[in-house]
């Protein structure tokens, strides 16, 4: 017989409580702190960014102008945190969350539907960085009062967003499903999540001799094309570095061809290294410790496509750059050719240091990209120092491998 709801409720407080606990271990100290420096350097960016315009604001229509800006950022802040509870929530109730069977416990529907939404804003925090910047940058040209108002106005904004968003994803989720009368809204989603297929059929195993890298590349390259996840993944990329060559066709002057075909690389690296990722994530952990094999052959294999990806996209270039003069040129390939290289080897280091956390090296090579792109807004090219700054710290990560434990 199911439980009553109050010590339910507080059964998933007290889960709750202990998987914030057990992530917050997991990202390690040295993790944590890296973590904790890349925010207050994105807020610090975002601070300096705010600050001036806020100023002009003041100056040319008085400090109401500035509260409505900060209380339009503020919207605009809530709103993205409530637009990506909802998505979130909505995939988790397509694809089966993580966890135990759900639907074999005896749950009342209203606390599972609370515990889902809850998995679903677990990043809203995420967004205070900005908003404290903000704020912050509005000390002194808004009156104590207002920025309290505001402050307060954010974080009850905030939780009512994320709400309405989680409301529309599973609106969003339920649409999918065939409605059962009776039935609770979740119960049916989540029994209907994630259907089983069959496993497609393979040939026999052929067996051959090669080095551990290159027999782990073999295996990321057929990984590749017969995961459907995966293989859209690398298609990103491919498809960037198509218009990277396609945009040199277009009418207009040289120096927008040549700006939109070094944007487009760059994106382009940064699509390659997430399906790095992606292929780190994809070798079982526990299966990837009893072979006998290195750190060195796990991250060769992934480098070596790094490296195959930056011929790629320097041939493309090369096709495509004809027109420039020869100096131009050359500046061009090694830009595009290095930013490549050096994006991809970061995927690397952090899909390999971090596995199996596929999630944390994703979000750790986002950061430190945006980091370098403030970076070389704020002062032209030491968005490159910031990156090969990336790319040594963790590459000192890489000697840890063997003792990396499956969280």
């Amino acid at each position: 017989m199911p439980a009553p709801i109050r010590p339910q409720a507080r059964a998933f407080r007290d889960l709750e409580r202990a998987l914030r606990r057990r992530r917050l271990l997991g990202l390690g100290p040295r993790l944590r702190l890296e973590f904790a420096l890349l925010a207050l350097l994105v807020g610090a960016f975002l601070f300096w960014q705010a600050r001036v315009p806020l100023d002009g604001l003041v100056r040319a229509g008085g400090a109401g102008a500035a509260v409505g800006a900060v209380a339009v950022i503020a919207l605009i802040l809530a709103a993205a945190s409530g637009a990506l509870a909802g998505a979130r929530l909505a995939r988790l109730l397509r694809t089966g969350p993580a966890g135990p069977e759900w639907l074999a416990l005896p749950i009342k529907p209203a606390a599972l539907e609370r515990h889902l939404a809850w998995e679903a804003r677990r990043y809203e925090p995420w967004l205070w960085v900005p908003a404290l910047a903000v704020l912050i940058a509005a000390i002194g040209l808004v009156a104590p009062g207002w920025l309290v108002l505001l402050t307060l106005g954010f974080l009850g904004l905030q939780p009512m967003a994320g709400r309405i968003g989680c409301a529309l994803g599973q609106r969003a989720a339920r649409g999918a499903t065939e409605a059962r009368p009776g039935v609770p809204d979740v119960v049916r989603m989540l029994a209907t999540a994630a259907p089983r297929r069959p496993r497609p059929r393979t040939g026999a195993a052929v067996w051959w001799r090669a080095p551990a890298w290159l027999a782990l590349a073999a295996k990321d390259l057929t990984f590749t094309r017969r995961h459907g996840p995966t293989r859209r993944a690398a298609a990103l990329p491919i498809a960037l570095w198509v218009l990277s060559v396609a945009v040199w066709w277009l009418p207009g002057e040289s120096a927008m061809r040549h700006t939109l075909a070094f944007g487009l690389s760059l994106l382009a690296a940064a699509a390659l290294a997430e399906w790095l990722i992606a292929l780190v994530d994809s070798d079982p952990f526990a299966v990837l410790r009893v072979l006998p094999i290195g750190v060195a052959s796990v991250w060769g294999a992934r480098a070596a496509l790094a490296a195959a990806g930056t011929l790629l996209v320097v041939a493309a270039q090369a096709v495509g750059s004809r027109e420039l003069e020869p100096h131009a040129r050359q500046l061009l390939l090694l830009w595009a050719g290095g930013a490549t290289l050096a994006i991809g080897i970061l995927g690397v280091n952090y899909g390999v240091t971090l596995h199996p956390q596929a999630g944390v090296a994703g979000r750790m090579l986002g950061l430190s990209l945006a980091l370098a792109v403030a970076a070389s807004v704020m002062l032209p090219l030491s968005g490159w120092i910031i990156l090969l700054s990336a790319v040594a710290h963790s590459a000192r990560r890489l000697p840890l491998w063997p003792r990396l434990e499956e969280v």
